[in-house]
């Protein structure tokens, strides 16, 4: 199996993982956190796993720069539920 090939697999799995399992919960974080809740600490150790998780496949995202948008978009929300969750917790 060729580079090509593996990172066409790994793909397949991290779209996969992130349409089935990881979305769904920041989807819900996002919820939590824009009525006014706070992130639990299962929350944020998920936040914490899925992001290290990310830095794992970094060299297939520097391979494929056609998903630079979509990791971003996804950083992005990561960024924006912890703040709100911060905010949250100061009122």
């Amino acid at each position: 199996m060729d580079l090509e090939e593996r990172d066409e697999g790994v793909i397949a799995v991290l779209f996969k993982r992130f349409e089935d399992i990881t979305y769904p919960k920041i989807e819900q974080m996002r919820e939590k956190v824009n009525g006014g809740g706070v992130l639990d600490d299962r929350e944020i150790a998920f936040l914490d796993k899925t992001f290290k998780d990310g830095h794992q496949v970094l060299s297939v995202l520097k391979r494929h720069p056609e998903y630079d948008a979509l990791a971003k978009g996804v950083i992005l929300m990561y960024e924006e539920i912890m703040t709100k969750s911060q905010e949250n917790s100061r009122k």
